[in-house]
């Protein structure tokens, strides 16, 4: 389970970066915590996606439970590259650029998650990359994770000051 792998590298560094800076203060911290998950879930994992899919698409393919070779898997694989560039990019550029990143990895991520539960019921795809812990963890919870941390940064009193 390589996203939750990539998160739980996230929260170490941003432990680790607290502890070496002292910025354990609101919204400092939040921001740094969104910072790694940028870098870890959106970019490296978005890299590694779309490696998988480009690279290994036959074995990607059987893993989700979808025929291989479909031209859609070096699409799908430059849509995750796109959003892992864009992730990398946002642990150095911050503000808004981080809003319509979130936004639209987010709506890539759930846009996938409601395609898995519909090949589950129409398709009885029980693949566990189709229907699997990883599909609930990566393209529902982590993106309706970030998009709530980054509205609660974007609309707490700090940020407005």
């Amino acid at each position: 389970m390589v996203s939750f792998t990539l998160f739980v590298c996230s929260v170490i560094f941003t432990f680790i970066h607290l502890t070496r800076t002292k910025q354990w203060f609101y919204p400092k911290s939040l921001e740094t915590l969104i910072a790694y998950l940028l870098l870890f879930n959106m970019g490296i994992m978005g890299v590694l996606a779309a490696f998988a899919h480009v690279f290994m698409g036959p074995e990607t393919a059987k893993m989700i439970g979808w025929a291989s070779g479909s031209p859609f898997q070096y699409e799908i694989g430059m849509a995750n590259l796109s959003y892992g560039v864009l992730g990398i990019l946002c642990f150095w550029i911050r503000g808004r650029f981080w809003d319509a990143s979130v936004i639209g990895w987010s709506v890539l991520l759930l846009g996938c998650f409601a395609g898995h539960i519909i090949n589950y019921y129409i398709d009885q795809n029980s693949a566990p990359y189709n229907i699997g812990p990883p599909i609930w963890f990566y393209d529902l919870f982590l993106p309706l994770g970030i998009l709530s941390l980054l509205f609660y940064l974007r609309t707490s009193k700090y940020m407005s000051e």
